[in-house]
Parts: C-alpha cells; structure tokens; sequence
C-alpha cells in the first residue's frame, strides 16, 4: 500500500530534499560572506584640563538600535556611563552599554543596567560606581588607556 501518492520512491525524495537542502545553504553562504561586518565606531579620549578625569566617547548601533555613549573615569576611582538609546523598531526593546578599559596589561568592564526603550522613541540610561583599579592606576589611563564601549540589545 502506497503512502502518497507522488509516484516517487523514498530514495529520490530524499535526494531531492537532500539537494534542496544543499542549494539553499551555499545560497544562505553566499549570502553571509558577502555581507560587510559591521565596524566599532572610533572612541574619541578628552583627558580634562586639571588632568583629573578623562572622557571617551563613541556611537555604536545594533539590530536597529543606536545611541552614543560618554564614558568618564576619574583621578578618585569613579567612574560614569551615560548613554542613549534609540529604537528604530515598532515594539519595545530593552538595551545597556558595556564599556571595556584597557591599559597596560589590565582590563575593567562597567556597564549600565537595562532599559526598555519604545518603538521610535529614544531613552537616556546612566551608571555610575567606584572601582580601585582605575584609581591605583589613573595616570596610565590618561596616558594610554582605551576605552570600547558597546550597545547591547535584549
């Protein structure tokens, strides 16, 4: 007793499957390679006057969500993440911003708590803490530290 009735066996309806499933991922391959990755905006460093806090700053966006970013750490230890967000979307989505210090050989990560910003509509999110690393070692990162800070969607 028949099944279906295609009147093809098991064998080539598998092959045919087995093809289609191979045409479709080197067309899914294609595609991927020939997308262009996406590029971390330069973060600009403002070390103040009085030589006490430095500032980076940069843009950065992600699945239709983008903002820019002030990244301040200071001579004491403190340091700030003040954010914005906007949602090119129609429905709600939640974002933070992780920054990455870099100096020497050392490396922090702060970042900002979530927050939920509506369809077409932009949110300002802050943080701010004390770490002992940035103040043990300040004058490096005024001379040569790094910042990355990223927009994090969900």
């Amino acid at each position: 007793m028949r099944l279906d009735n295609t009147r093809t066996s098991g064998t080539i309806r598998t092959r045919r499957g087995l093809a289609l499933l191979i045409a479709s991922g080197a067309g899914l391959g294609a595609l991927l390679l020939g997308t262009v990755p996406a590029q971390a905006n330069d973060t600009t460093k403002v070390v103040s006057a009085d030589g006490q806090s430095v500032t980076f700053a940069t843009s950065d966006s992600s699945r239709d969500v983008s903002g820019s970013v002030s990244f301040v750490v200071n001579a004491d230890g403190n340091w700030s993440i003040t954010g914005t967000g906007h949602n090119s979307h129609l429905l709600v989505r939640t974002f933070h911003w992780t920054c990455d210090l870099t100096w020497d050989a050392a490396t922090v990560t702060h970042a900002t708590g979530d927050k939920a910003v509506p369809g077409k509509k932009t949110r300002t999110i802050s943080s701010t803490a004390y770490d002992p690393n940035i103040q043990a070692d300040f004058a490096d990162i005024a001379d040569h530290g790094r910042a990355d800070c990223d927009i994090v969607i969900g």
